[in-house]
């Protein structure tokens, strides 16, 4: 090909090159605002454990104590008498309450009513009623079952983000089927809910 025709094409490359930057854009700019809410937030403190003692007493065991039948006086040498044997331990009441004063502790930045709920979760056996049961470590016959919870102050709105709502609950145990001894598998789901 011809050095002059070369020449003229890569001339007119470079002006249509040129031509093409140099021109206006043709473009359109606007500015756009930007919004970030950072949402409430909520912080429930509680115990890993809830560790209970029932009493004789709380189980209306009507008598724990007595002077000797028959034989009140000792001279030192005086033998108690042995039989019959007393019922230890054995109460008039099927259903005892413990108060747990503080279980949880909420704390919130929102501004909104916070309600807490404590929940048995149920453990019983498929196919048998729903329960919440706590079986005796050595004697697994020995069962209490958790038949109800109270929740004391779970509702309220935190002041500030220092300020949590602090509240317990009530127990309630059947211990009509239990005998003495530590029982555990009692499990409850403690829940903290912010209100709309």
């Amino acid at each position: 090909m011809n050095k002059k025709i070369l020449g003229i094409i890569a001339a007119g490359a470079a002006a249509l090159s040129s031509a093409i930057f140099a021109a206006p854009a043709n473009a359109v700019q606007q500015d756009v605002n930007v919004e970030v809410t950072i949402q409430p937030g909520i912080f429930l403190r509680t115990f890993q454990n809830v560790k209970l003692q029932i009493t004789q007493g709380e189980l209306g065991a009507a008598l724990e104590k007595d002077f000797n039948p028959g034989v009140t006086d000792t001279d030192g040498t005086t033998k108690l008498t042995l039989l019959p044997r007393p019922q230890v331990g054995v109460g008039t009441q099927p259903t005892v309450t413990k108060k747990v004063n503080e279980l949880f502790a909420v704390w919130s930045n929102g501004g909104k009513p916070i309600n807490v709920t404590v929940t048995p979760v149920a453990n019983s056996a498929a196919g048998a009623p729903k329960a919440t049961i706590l079986t005796n470590t050595a004697d697994p016959a020995s069962e209490i079952l958790l038949t109800n919870v109270t929740v004391n102050n779970g509702s309220g709105t935190p002041v500030n983000a220092n300020t949590p709502i602090v509240g317990g609950v009530d127990l309630t145990f059947d211990v009509s089927a239990a005998s003495a001894g530590v029982h555990t598998g009692g499990k409850l789901t403690v829940e903290a809910l912010a209100q709309p």
